[in-house]
């Protein structure tokens, strides 16, 4: 069966992907900065995301964040991406189950699944696509200020859910989540930022600041250590 050999060949990606993760966080953290340096040539896009990132914040801090229907709105989610990434990897999916099972997800498919199945539900900002989606009829800022309000919903839910110890997390392992989930949770709002300030074009060049700073830092250091060490030719 081929998702079988899907499975085994992304088991074997788990534990590199994990410390591929952690080493990315510097290179992350410093796209972001850059991107939020180049902003400032348009700060009302900056300010209209920041804005709907409050506005979440404000409304996590209140009733809402707790009550019944954003917990609904939370089990959609996860589902809906768990099932979809399901798909994907060839594992038809037959069912969700209503209550939660120990150790099982509700989502039901067929095969024994992989690590990239029971972790989509935390790296997939699904929240933010839909927002996205449904925010290409509004004007440009505008826009800015809902993928604010969409990653802050994302995080929001990973925050929810993390907390609550769910059963996907549980079998991935507390190290494996450690690793893994902050430094890829961090990749995506920084792509989302830069996609909120610039579009597409601003999502490709944090991707591209991301994989060629490593070469842009090295070619600064040698051509720093060989511009000290070359001797001036004596007229």
């Amino acid at each position: 069966m081929i998702a079988k050999r899907i499975d085994r060949l992304v088991e074997w990606t788990k534990w590199p992907a994990a410390f591929a993760a952690v080493a990315t966080i510097p290179l992350t953290l410093v796209a972001i900065f850059w991107q939020l340096s180049k902003s400032l040539d348009s700060p009302v896009f900056l300010v209209m995301f920041v804005a709907g990132f409050g506005l979440l914040c404000f409304a996590a801090r209140t009733s809402l964040g707790s009550s019944r229907w954003v917990k609904m709105l939370f089990g959609w989610l996860h589902d809906g991406t768990q099932a979809a990434v399901a798909m994907l990897m060839l594992h038809p999916v037959v069912g969700i189950r209503k209550e939660r099972v120990p150790d099982s997800s509700r989502v039901r498919w067929l095969g024994k699944g992989n690590w990239i199945m029971l972790v989509s539900p935390y790296i997939v900002p699904l929240s933010t696509i839909i927002l996205w989606l449904v925010s290409l009829l509004l004007f440009a800022a505008l826009r800015s200020a809902v993928l604010g309000f969409g990653l802050g919903l994302h995080l929001a839910y990973v925050g929810f859910q993390w907390s609550s110890g769910t059963s996907e997390l549980r079998r991935l392992g507390s190290k494996f989540c450690w690793m893994f989930l902050p430094a890829a949770n961090l990749a995506i709002a920084g792509f989302v930022f830069a996609f909120a300030i610039d579009g597409f074009s601003g999502a490709w060049g944090f991707g591209y600041d991301c994989i060629t700073m490593p070469w842009s830092a090295w070619e600064y250091v040698y051509n720093l250590v060989v511009g000290e060490t070359v001797v001036e030719p004596k007229e």
